[in-house]
């Protein structure tokens, strides 16, 4: 009996203690992480609603959402002009509109990303609601995608607007300029728009890279894309890919049928569509809209930048390529040359050498091609982390380095240029070395622009060869009296199977004008070559690197030798760009023959 007794009080010790473990609910360990976007499980009114009179609708999800950005990823179609107010209820999220709503239109309402899980953040992406206060759903659709004029590459998180022809004060090309879109897109990740449920009429189409958030064409930064001519929207047989889906492009390429939606009067939540005529039409009738991003360029001569960059020297930036720069000192009486004027390449910046040490600030005018840009103060000492600010390095040396990387030289295409940090005033080339082996000569050396900047060494270059340059201690004397201790360059040069050869055959007959041809690397970092042609004949590009190119024509318009933009109220597209369909690679001790034939015209 004892023995029971003990037996029973062990029984419900243990089973005291297992309910007092169930009842402290513990964190669950493992299981996998939450990938998937809340879901939309009811809609009030119904999605897709006709004779819509209400001034909210609700959306319920199967689990407890955020929503962010909603300034920015949700966007009504036609615009209301008013903000919405966005409440979340639990599951739910009410959206609550003041506007009186249009008789007669389908609205549209395109969530983009800002709905998504309150746990994890998977966002619900491109979810719309639907609904019209007439008495069917508009059913037309138009697809396309804007992708950069200059390189063709795919510009994401771009709007992208319709435009009626509905405007009694305002040209339909100046809509864009003034007023909101009436259906509003944006592109995804691979830079395709789409819109749906669409009015049977044409519309202009523009796209902005909007920087202040109205969705209207107002600051010369911005950059935007339009179609020349007005599109038509179509209506789509099969139900549109998912975003993100570049297979969405291809699925263009299916029948497509003239569709409305209409409804009895005992109907008024419905889906159900009828066939506005029988006539199958061919995609290949409604092409994609394609769209060129670009930057206006300001026509306006300005300064862009004016920086000091190291003691003795002033960058100026412009705009435009400098045609004549005239420099005014103010802050001192200047009766000799004070400064050296560099241009670079494409004359669009100067640099300013000064060529005697001053005070620690500078005050210019400039006058840029007749035009007077600004008065400059410039401070001529390098900040620190303190208040005070340090005293120029008067003891800054003259440093002399070579103008290739990496201290291999190319010798069958380049000369070998030595680059002086400051312009010479005074030079000695007599104790100059060139050193290979146990060979030692005085190479012969010429000055190579009239600034004294840069020196060519003339020498029969061996291949695979290692030399040394040896510059004696105070060879050369610079601006501000600045010289150097002795220098030391070591560099090699390469055998002529380390390169490669590419002949390019064009054929651009069909599509007679200008061409730039560019030979870029594979990830147009760098440009290796770049050649003039009217689009027929051949041209050769000689001792190239290893490696992988692609290859660019730029369509010349005003034949002046470089890629222009465009202009939209002059109705100017940018000029055109395409790309040669495949990359080439490039091999050592090989040469390459590419033909060209582009027969689109522009």
């Amino acid at each position: 009996m004892y023995r029971h007794k003990i037996l029973c009080t062990v029984f419900l010790a243990v089973t005291l203690l297992l309910l007092i473990r169930c009842a402290n609910p513990v964190t669950p360990e493992g299981g996998k992480k939450d990938t998937s976007p809340p879901t939309v499980v009811a809609c009030d009114p119904p999605n897709h609603t006709i004779r819509f009179s209400e001034n909210s609708f609700t959306l319920q999800f199967d689990e407890f959402i955020t929503l962010k950005n909603q300034a920015t990823e949700v966007y009504f179609s036609p615009p209301l002009k008013t903000i919405p107010d966005f409440r979340l209820r639990g599951k739910s999220l009410v959206v609550k509109f003041d506007d009186t709503l249009v008789p007669g239109v389908t609205y549209s309402v395109n969530f983009g990303k800002a709905i998504a899980d309150l746990t994890e953040g998977n966002p619900l992406s491109e979810f719309s609601y639907v609904f019209s206060t007439g008495d069917y759903i508009d059913s037309l659709s138009l697809r396309g995608n804007v992708v950069s004029a200059f390189n063709l590459q795919p510009q994401k998180d771009v709007f992208v607007g319709l435009y009626l022809n509905n405007n009694d004060t305002l040209h339909l090309d100046s809509l864009p300029l003034h007023v909101l879109p009436y259906y509003l897109s944006k592109t995804d990740e691979n830079g395709i728009f789409r819109f749906s449920n669409l009015q049977n009429q044409p519309y202009k189409v523009f796209a902005i890279a909007d920087q202040n958030g109205d969705l209207i064409f107002n600051q010369p930064s911005e950059k935007i894309a339009f179609s020349d001519s007005l599109v038509s929207p179509y209506f789509f047989a099969k139900p549109v890919v998912a975003p993100g889906v570049r297979d969405s492009i291809d699925s263009l390429k299916r029948s497509i049928t003239p569709l409305s939606i209409k409804v009895t009067d005992s109907i008024r939540h419905t889906d159900s569509t009828r066939r506005a005529d029988s006539i199958s039409q061919n995609l290949k009738l409604y092409p994609p809209c394609s769209l060129f991003l670009y930057e206006e360029t300001d026509s306006i001569q300005r300064l862009l930048k004016a920086d000091f960059i190291k003691s003795g020297e002033i960058l100026l930036l412009f705009r435009f390529p400098v045609k004549s720069l005239r420099v005014v000192p103010l802050s001192f009486d200047s009766t000799h040359p004070w400064c050296l004027k560099e241009y670079s390449l494409k004359k669009d910046s100067v640099t300013l050498w000064l060529t005697k040490p001053g005070s620690d600030t500078l005050k210019i005018l400039l006058d840029a091609d007749t035009t007077v840009m600004d008065t400059l103060t410039l401070e001529l000492t390098k900040k620190t982390g303190t208040k005070k600010p340090q005293a120029p390095d008067k003891s800054e040396s003259l440093s002399v380095a070579p103008a290739f990387k990496n201290s291999s030289f190319n010798q069958f295409r380049d000369d070998l240029q030595l680059v002086c940090s400051y312009p010479l005033i005074r030079w000695d080339f007599s104790g100059i070395l060139l050193i290979s082996d146990k060979d030692t000569i005085h190479p012969g050396i010429q000055l190579a622009d009239t600034l004294h900047r840069r020196l060519i060494l003339n020498h029969k270059w061996e291949e695979e060869k290692r030399y040394r340059i040896l510059i004696p201690d105070s060879a050369f004397t610079a601006i501000q009296n600045k010289s150097h201790d002795t220098i030391r360059i070591e560099f090699s040069t390469k055998a002529e199977k380390d390169f490669g050869n590419l002949t390019l055959s064009l054929n651009f007959e069909k599509s007679e004008g200008s061409y730039i041809i560019q030979l870029w690397n594979e990830n147009e970092s760098a440009i290796a070559g770049e050649m003039y042609t009217q689009g027929t004949g051949k041209m050769t590009f000689s001792y190239l690197l290893p490696g992988k190119y692609k290859i660019k024509a730029i369509v010349d318009r005003n034949k002046n030798g470089k890629w222009d933009s465009g202009r939209y109220r002059q109705k100017m597209q940018p000029e055109k760009v395409f790309y040669y369909p495949k990359t080439i690679e490039i091999r050592s001790n090989w040469d390459d023959d590419e033909t060209w034939d582009y027969s689109t015209e522009h």
